[in-house]
């Protein structure tokens, strides 16, 4: 589990600029001619071709880099291979649990979690790294609920954090380790510990909130 280096994002709009310094920094951990393998599958098929659009803004900045998506139709054969061939593995945001039960269905869960690469996770794609996935009360869902992710790492994330889910924070970090991300936030983690962090990252612990 060491060796695994990733990258958690809170969220943020490439067209507001709220990720540039996420993206400068993950800058300097990809290099030129990289191929960066994109899979999309918590949000619908008809949002592909945004989010490949927005991702080529955000990784304008590297020399070359290449984007390729793991389109859902593909067989797990296919998705493996293209896996493999790939630099970094970048899973984007939507509903976690709809990303968590593809993942499952094409049996891509070893593939990740042995990935030598560096694994990006926006939002939902940040949750999915987890052992457990913190889904806070919001529109989409009534209360808050914990559910089993990959297990990446044995902290969880709150992405898209503002104070108002501070009391349920506190209560579900008598388990574990929470670390809320705000959007244009993100934390680095490489050799067993997050080594590093872009702007506000606030953890909560036995019922402690504390700036990380």
């Amino acid at each position: 589990m060491n060796a695994l280096e990733l990258c958690f994002i809170g969220g943020g709009h490439f067209l507001k600029g709220e990720l540039d310094e996420v993206f400068e920094e993950l800058s300097k951990r990809i290099k030129p001619n990289a191929n960066i393998v994109v899979v999309p599958f918590a949000t619908d098929i008809s949002k592909y071709d945004s989010w490949m659009s927005s991702l080529e803004q955000g990784f304008a900045n590297i020399s070359n880099v290449g984007l390729t998506l793991l389109h859902e139709d593909l067989s797990k054969r296919e998705m493996i291979s293209r896996i493999d061939d790939s630099d970094a593995l970048y899973l984007i945001g939507g509903r976690t649990e709809k990303l968590l039960e593809i993942i499952e269905k094409k049996e891509l869960a070893m593939s990740i979690k042995s990935y030598p690469g560096l694994l990006i996770g926006y939002s939902a794609g940040a949750l999915a790294f987890c052992k457990g996935c913190i889904l806070t009360k919001d529109e989409d869902y009534p209360e808050s609920l914990v559910i089993k992710g990959l297990g990446l790492v044995d902290f969880s994330v709150e992405v898209h954090y503002n104070e108002a889910s501070d009391d349920d924070l506190m209560s579900l970090s008598n388990e574990r380790t929470i670390y809320a991300l705000p959007d244009g936030s993100s934390i680095f983690y490489k050799d067993g510990r997050i080594h590093k962090k872009v702007n506000d990252v606030i953890s909560f612990l036995a019922n402690k909130k504390t700036i990380v």
